[in-house]
């Protein structure tokens, strides 16, 4: 797929400015492109382990943007020539992407024992009004809140409490009947399939001339969950606690792998690129020793509470990916 003119613009100039970053300069360059990332935690970082929180203006909003977070690492690489817009927000639904104010939450956890001393934090706006017609690029990495892959985890790691770690799959079953009225993971991922590909239409109709990528979401569970420590002793937290192996197997191939296939289908079907951080964060997973781990389990390796998200590690992995995917564009 061609990359846009204007982001093959950047990559005909990269070699200029690796020759102007090598001599002294004598006034702030000028960034010429304008790149504005979308997206929730996946993308925000939120947990210690992206690093600090950046904040600007007056002062944190609660989305837990952090300088570990990949648009923040690709920030200074080419901060000479990109603008950057960093409008994502952990907790950010599709609809916060599109239609619907967002109420963040900081690292308010209530439930764990855990107040953010600043919460409650003041509503932010649709992150789509950020992207206007002079965008460049836009990287939107969303969609998990919007399917319930939180809820799916909280209900599990509680349902699993009283099953047979070995064999139950409560969790799959009650996510997958429809029982008690509870939306099915089928159900929820057509309807996420709809408003995915309206959102990718909208930001083609903001920004004509912009690059758009989608990007999916890590390898969280290993490929034999069996590995895994389980249980509520620290071991097990730093992994998914009480979650069944059962469960997990489920978690992988019948909600996040449809969920990583259905961002790819869309972006295929909206002429966006796709970047598969499945893929390339594979063998990286929450169980994986703590040299080898690019996703956080319910706690990190210190304990702070994580409740899966990518660490810093995965995050310069997706850095990395994009930045080769801009460089290997065509004009």
């Amino acid at each position: 797929m061609r990359v846009r003119t204007r982001i093959g613009t950047l990559i005909a100039a990269l070699p200029m400015v690796a020759a102007t970053l090598a001599t002294p300069a004598t006034a702030a360059p000028r960034a010429d492109f304008k790149w504005v990332a979308l997206g929730d935690a996946y993308t925000a970082g939120l947990i210690d382990a992206t690093g600090p929180e950046v904040i600007e203006g007056t002062g944190r909003d609660g989305c837990g943007r952090t300088a570990g977070s990949y648009p923040e690492v690709l920030r200074p690489r080419f901060a000479d020539r990109f603008e950057l817009v960093n409008v994502s927000c952990a907790g950010a639904t599709v609809a916060n992407v599109m239609s619907e104010w967002q109420e963040p939450q900081g690292r308010n956890l209530p439930f764990f024992g855990v107040f953010d001393p600043d919460h409650p934090f003041g509503a932010v706006p649709p992150q789509i009004e950020a992207v206007t017609e002079d965008v460049d690029l836009v990287t939107v990495g969303v969609g998990g809140n919007t399917l319930g892959f939180i809820e799916f985890m909280y209900a599990c790691v509680v349902i699993g409490q009283w099953a047979a770690p070995n064999e139950d799959a409560p969790c799959s079953q009650h996510f997958t009947t429809g029982w008690d009225g509870v939306p099915t993971v089928d159900d929820r991922l057509s309807a996420l399939g709809e408003e995915y590909g309206e959102m990718l239409r909208t930001i083609r109709a903001m920004a004509p001339t912009a690059t758009v990528i989608a990007v999916g979401y890590p390898a969280i569970i290993p490929l034999d969950p069996r590995g895994c420590d389980h249980g509520l002793t620290p071991e097990g937290i730093r992994d998914f606690a009480t979650v069944t192996y059962p469960d997990l197997a489920w978690l992988r191939t019948d909600v996040l792998q449809r969920l990583n296939q259905l961002i790819a289908d869309q972006a295929a079907l909206n002429g966006s690129l796709y970047v598969d951080v499945q893929a390339i964060t594979e063998g990286h997973d929450v169980c994986q020793p703590e040299s080898r781990r690019w996703v956080e389990g319910i706690a990190d390796s210190v304990g702070r509470w994580s409740l899966v998200r990518p660490n810093a590690a995965a995050h310069a992995a997706v850095a990395d990916v994009i930045e080769a995917l801009l460089l290997a564009g065509e004009s």
